[in-house]
């Protein structure tokens, strides 16, 4: 019903008269790709890489996040109603942008300044009867100075386990423009209800469990979480004579935890017998303010363009964990079986506090010279403070340090069509949080140092680009110890080779192809956990006349071979072979179609995709011996127009 009801109302509203120009509704990340690297348009994302994997690490949670080129400390996943896109910036997409990252840089795009009135919707069925309706607005108040853009978003997300939340989005962003500034305020409220956390599975013996039937949640019905999300910022970008010019930004994000709950099946052996257990939690507050600002002195002598950056960013953030109650139901069950338990009260403890202020100051340099190359070169003076407070003993400790950080990338273009670069990055970098199941679950992990060398080519041809890179990068692994605690564990070096492919070929076949092969290893010399040797992806659009431009769609993905623990099982061990626990190589394909279509003088479009084409089944590893299963079949759909 609630799917049919949004339907018609998403058609109702199509029918309507309005200014027609291409917004929503012309959105198509293949086409619009630059490499295969990893883009984001709308809810449609290509490319090997994302905030979350990049290189075999997640640049979001290092807080390697830029909005229009500026660095902030966001809490949980920037709003999708501010965001025309996100690019993963690596190699040669980095070389150009002021103090790179070791592990990459997650670039989001605002969407810009709205010249003319127009209203984009959007209806999107995810599968596993889940949907996501979003609208966008654009409204011109005073030509070329005053627009305000924004939107709103409601979904019910499910997920192939069974875990689901109830979802909701609401963005305002009023752009002013006057005299060579712009100024641009925004505000966001969300949050999530009604939410069924993933049940995860813990294995410690030396066998994968069985799959549970997808569509089956095992967790309680009851156990409900819930949680708000919240950003107010402003950007500014202001030309301050014909050379100089000013970039700057603050945030304030929060994500309040307003109650979580988490089920842990554990298994030691090949029987399938199951410890149940599940962890409440209370009220967790968590909250960051951060900001950059950067002026830039730019000048052009002869065939040379010469950019002398100074600045300023930093961050303050506040993060509350612990004080949970843990339920250890005392008969074993049968994993894939349900179990459920009679609804309860929790008492909670007291919540631990931390806190961390970082700060850092940048000088930095880029030169171009047309014909010839690009060097970027970037030094940071950073302070970092760090202190936790434990909330039944009060014990305070405390973390500090003052490094130096660099980057520093050479460009050479040896031809027209030839490129070549070398770079290495040091960076002070946030480590996430502790996962789920770990004794300080939650908690904010400290920021360590990474170090990463590169280098690659590039050969551009009339309608795309090949490149290929080489990486490593170095930095301290984070694990369990015996106790349970996810802490350092010594250090994680990953090597390895990159490689992108992106073009139209014709008038008709766009293409995005990447892969990336790797040498994960962690201290002891075996493999991390979670994080494939080998990953591939391949996605092409190929339009034709039936209905004056159905394009069909595929997508084929491979992922190699995960570790789920990063250490020797016994028996490998005792024949001195080192053998590790995997979860075996997979892969998925995935079919659409895509017709652009108009009613009246409104555009629209209408995508069917079936994900997973063969219903490869397999574990997803998200931390030392921790799985939940990967998304199965499904169809999808979505139907967008611009007003």
């Amino acid at each position: 019903m609630m799917i049919s009801r949004c339907l018609m109302t998403a058609f109702t509203l199509l029918a309507l008269p309005g200014t027609a120009f291409a917004q929503r509704a012309g959105e198509n990340a293949i086409a619009s790709a630059d490499d295969a690297f990893g883009s984001t348009v709308g809810l449609e994302s290509t490319g090997i890489y994302t905030e979350f994997d990049t290189r075999g690490f997640s640049p979001g949670r290092a807080g390697n996040v830029r909005i229009d080129g500026i660095y902030v400390d966001t809490v949980g996943v920037l709003a999708g109603r501010l965001r025309a896109s996100t690019a993963i910036r690596v190699g040669f997409s980095a070389e150009d942008y002021p103090f790179q990252a070791p592990t990459g840089i997650v670039d989001h795009k605002f969407r810009p300044f709205a010249d003319k009135l127009g209203v984009s919707l959007g209806f999107n069925g995810t599968g596993h009867n889940g949907f996501i309706a979003e609208s966008d607005f654009r409204i011109p108040v005073i030509k070329d100075h005053l627009s305000f853009t924004g939107g709103t978003a409601h979904a019910r997300q499910r997920q192939t386990d069974g875990s689901s939340n109830y979802a909701y989005g609401l963005t305002f962003r009023p752009i002013i423009r006057l005299d060579g500034i712009e100024i641009a305020p925004f505000i966001t409220r969300g949050g999530f209800r009604h939410t069924r956390s993933r049940t995860l599975v813990v294995v410690t013996g030396d066998v994968l469990p069985n799959l549970p039937e997808p569509d089956r949640y095992l967790g309680q019905t009851w156990a409900e979480g819930s949680s708000n999300s919240g950003n107010l910022g402003v950007t500014v970008k202001a030309a301050l004579s014909s050379q100089v010019s000013l970039r700057a930004g603050m945030l304030h994000a929060n994500g309040p935890r307003l109650a979580s709950f988490t089920e842990i099946f554990s298994l030691t052996d090949a029987s399938g017998l199951a410890r149940h257990r599940l962890i409440a939690d209370p009220h967790q507050d968590v909250h960051a303010t951060s900001g950059e600002a950067q002026i830039a002195l730019r000048l052009v002598r002869g065939r040379w363009q010469h950019r002398f950056i100074a600045g300023f960013r930093g961050r303050n953030r506040y993060t509350e964990t612990g004080g949970s109650a843990a339920r250890n139901y005392a008969n074993p069950v049968i994993f894939g079986q349900l179990d459920p338990q009679p609804e309860e009260s929790f008492a909670f403890g007291p919540v631990n506090a931390g806190r961390v202020t970082q700060s850092s100051l940048l000088l930095g340099y880029t030169g171009k010279r047309d014909g010839l190359g690009t060097i970027n070169l970037g030094l940071q003076k950073a302070r970092f403070r760090g202190t936790s407070r434990d909330g039944r003993s009060g014990l305070v400790t405390t973390q500090r340090d003052d490094p130096w950080l660099y980057n520093a990338t050479l460009g050479l273009d040896l031809t027209d069509h030839l490129s070549i670069y070398l770079g290495t990055q040091r960076g002070l970098e946030d480590s996430g949080t502790a996962p789920e199941n770990a004794i300080n679950r939650n908690e904010q992990l400290p920021a360590t140092l990474s170090t990463q060398y590169e280098g690659g080519v590039r050969f551009n041809f009339p309608s795309g680009q090949l490149v290929v890179n080489a990486f490593q990068i170095e930095k301290p692994y984070f694990s369990f110890d015996p106790a349970g605690l996810f802490t350092q564990l010594g250090s994680v070096r990953h090597r390895g080779v990159e490689a992108s492919l992106t073009g139209q070929f014709g008038e008709r076949f766009n293409l995005v192809a990447g892969a990336v092969l790797m040498q994960p290893r962690v201290t002891g010399g075996l493999r991390p956990a979670g994080t494939p040797s080998f990953y591939a992806r391949i996605d092409a659009n190929y339009r034709t006349d039936i209905f004056g431009g159905l394009t069909a769609t595929v997508s084929f993905a491979h992922t190699g071979a995960r570790a789920v623990g990063a250490r020797a099982l016994a028996t490998g061990a005792a024949a001195g072979g080192g053998r590790q626990l995997m979860v075996p190589a997979y892969s998925t394909l995935d079919l659409g179609l895509r017709q652009k279509f108009t009613i009246g003088r409104v555009p629209a479009s209408f995508r069917l995709a079936l994900n997973n084409v063969f219903d490869a089944a397999t574990w997803k590893v998200v931390a030392a011996n921790t799985l939940y299963p990967e998304e199965r079949r499904k169809l999808t759909f979505s139907i967008s127009a611009d007003l």
